[in-house]
């Protein structure tokens, strides 16, 4: 207790109730930018007491990808089992094309082409043990008793939170935010009172975690399902640590026989016929649960600006296409910056709102989704399906092939919006604003035989990047030059939140000698002009992008267009008065391309080698 007979308390940025994967990455991502966080759960999975337990085992490519931008993708790849075949069964007889195939068509959608499976358990483990490394201590078993908005706390610490451990004791936490990553049942959600939308299903399912032995030929490829007679659609999923999960409906029958409290060698039992013909021993059993589908929204996923919600505590849906972790992680890497530029005032309120609104609708797509899967696994043609003549086994398969994108992550889209602007855009590349940025092989300076890419050259840091595809610098000169320019008299007030990369077909012996102008931000070479192609880009013209935090498309606009784009980043951005309006423009462009000339703050010419006057586009500050 406080001295004087009160409950301590503590003040921090970022209250956070829940440490699954979605607390744990969000608590990371925000402690990363100095943003502080407390977080708490009701359970002490830490402690070496705690039961095994599996639930979320698979992560999509989209979500490495993620991952990898925040430097958690290489201790989950020490644990993680990388699975990139399938196969399925029936009556012991192999089937193409059907079941999980979607993932043998990834190559050359993501350099992360393939699902990576790793049970909850080890996933938590390497993720409070980079929060450990920063300092940062998962406070449990402590549940959230209760908490409030107030106004006028000096600090802006506008939620006051009353937690309490184990032993009874009590905490008041003081944050500027309160985010419920708290599961299905969340604390945060009902306090908060947002309605959590959708129904229970009356299907139940069974999973079992464990060491097995199996005369199954691919039973490590990584991903597998058996279409039988006695138990539906049957799925295999090979695990980390040499175990395998095995998955199946408990059909009505199955339930009136032993119903929620069927023990692990009824499951056990099951689940080899359900895999028959083939031979199924387990050595161990690690974990094993039968749970009922149910599906549930929350109303909002933002409430009276500083209550967000995450992960499980906002969504719930069965495991039927394996979305529960990855759309938990979506939600934490939309979130992150939007609220640690918020807490750094970064960023205008407009910005924290479209978190809502995109993952609401994101997840909204994913209940409607579930709902059809989940029905045709458990052996049901929803109505909006009979139409398709199918049988349920095949239209599993079909399901999963419509869905392929949203599923591995790679096709998720946000509508238009204040971060995702596409009516402003202009011209249109390949890509659209709200849809993911391509990774794309680039190279350093002088190092031509060693590629990089460009998420790790983009690593997570909360600020949105203005990447100029320079295109080759003998069509592109002219406006480069121009280009250079406006970004020093223009960019100031949000250089603290924004960053500049550059791109350049070709290759040279040096930069900014190529360029003819000092390179935006760091610069790197596209040999073969592929990134270029991947975005869409013409390089006889280039064209700038501006990514958003999260790896996702904010603005396209042409090379003479940096007024479009300042005119985008200025409804985002909380201008810096320290950042200076001009900045040195490390003039450096050649004559034979023209020599730039600034006759007052509001034009911009540029004289050609026959002295002629070429008018460019003016913005405005």
């Amino acid at each position: 207790m406080a001295p004087n007979g009160s409950s301590p308390t503590k003040a921090v940025d970022v209250f956070i109730c829940g440490s699954g994967p979605v607390g744990l990455v969000l608590a990371y991502a925000l402690t990363r930018l100095n943003i502080s966080v407390h977080l708490i759960d009701a359970a002490d999975k830490a402690s070496p007491d705690f039961p095994m337990y599996g639930r979320a085992c698979t992560l999509m490519p989209r979500t490495l990808e993620m991952l990898d931008q925040l430097d958690l993708f290489d201790d989950l790849a020490q644990v993680g089992l990388c699975g990139r075949g399938s196969f399925t069964y029936r009556d012991g007889q192999k089937l193409h094309g059907r079941g999980w195939a979607i993932f043998e068509g990834l190559a050359g959608q993501t350099f992360f082409d393939y699902a990576m499976n790793v049970r909850l358990k080890y996933s938590e483990d390497v993720f409070r043990a980079k929060l450990r490394e920063m300092g940062v201590e998962v406070q449990a078993p402590v549940q959230l008793k209760h908490f409030a908005l107030v106004d006028g706390d000096e600090g802006d610490y506008r939620v006051h939170a009353t937690c309490t451990d184990v032993r009874g004791g009590e905490t008041l936490v003081r944050a500027k935010y309160i985010v419920g990553s708290d599961g299905g049942a969340s604390a945060v959600r009902k306090i908060a009172g947002i309605p959590f939308q959708g129904a229970k299903q009356l299907s139940h399912w069974v999973r079992i975690d464990g060491m097995v032995k199996t005369n199954l030929p691919e039973s490590r490829v990584g991903f597998g399902s058996f279409e039988s007679k006695t138990h539906g659609h049957v799925l295999w999923v090979s695990l980390d640590h040499g175990a395998t999960r095995i998955g199946y409906v408990l059909s009505p029958g199955l339930f009136d026989k032993y119903g929620l409290k069927m023990t692990a060698a009824q499951a056990v039992e099951e689940a080899k016929q359900a895999v028959a013909p083939f031979e199924l021993e387990f050595d161990e059993v690690h974990w094993h649960t039968v749970y009922g589908v149910q599906q549930h929204v929350a109303e909002r996923f933002q409430d009276r600006e500083r209550v967000l919600l995450a992960g499980d505590a906002a969504h719930t849906h069965s495991s039927a296409s394996a979305q529960g972790m990855n759309t938990g992680m979506h939600d934490a890497v939309s979130l992150y910056w939007r609220l640690a530029g918020s807490v750094r005032g970064w960023y205008k309120l407009a910005v924290l709102a479209t978190y809502s609104e995109e993952r609401r609708a994101v997840s909204q797509q994913l209940i409607a989704n579930d709902q059809l899967q989940s029905a045709v696994i458990a052996g049901e043609i929803p109505e909006r399906l009979k139409g398709r003549g199918a049988d349920p086994m095949t239209l599993v398969s079909e399901l999963l092939k419509e869905q392929s994108s949203f599923v591995t992550g790679l096709g998720i889209k946000y509508a238009s919006s204040v971060v995702s602007n596409v009516e402003a855009s202009y011209p249109p590349i390949g890509i659209l604003p709200g849809h993911r940025a391509p990774d794309v092989i680039l190279h350093k300076p002088g190092m031509l035989r060693v590629p990089t890419r460009l998420n790790e050259v983009t690593k997570s840091n909360g600020k949105f990047r203005v990447v100029v595809f320079a295109g080759a610098v003998p069509s592109t000169g002219f406006a480069l030059q121009s280009l250079r320019v406006l970004v020093d008299r223009d960019a100031g007030g949000s250089a603290h939140a924004v960053d500049f990369l550059t791109i350049i077909a070709g290759t040279a012996l040096a930069v900014d000698e190529h360029l003819g102008v000092q390179r935006f931000g760091r610069a790197y070479w596209d040999i073969d002009h592929s990134a270029h192609s991947s975005y869409g880009i013409d390089v006889g013209q280039g064209a700038l992008v501006v990514l958003r935090p999260d790896g996702m498309i904010g603005f396209v606009a042409s090379m003479d267009g940096f007024g479009r784009v300042v005119q985008y980043l200025d409804a985002l951005v909380i201008a810096s008065e320290a950042m200076p309006r001009h900045v040195p423009n490390g003039r450096g462009a050649r004559k034979e391309l023209g020599e730039l000339i600034v006759p007052d703050e509001n034009d911009l010419v540029m004289r050609t080698r026959d002295g002629h006057i070429r008018e460019e586009g003016v913005v405005s500050a």
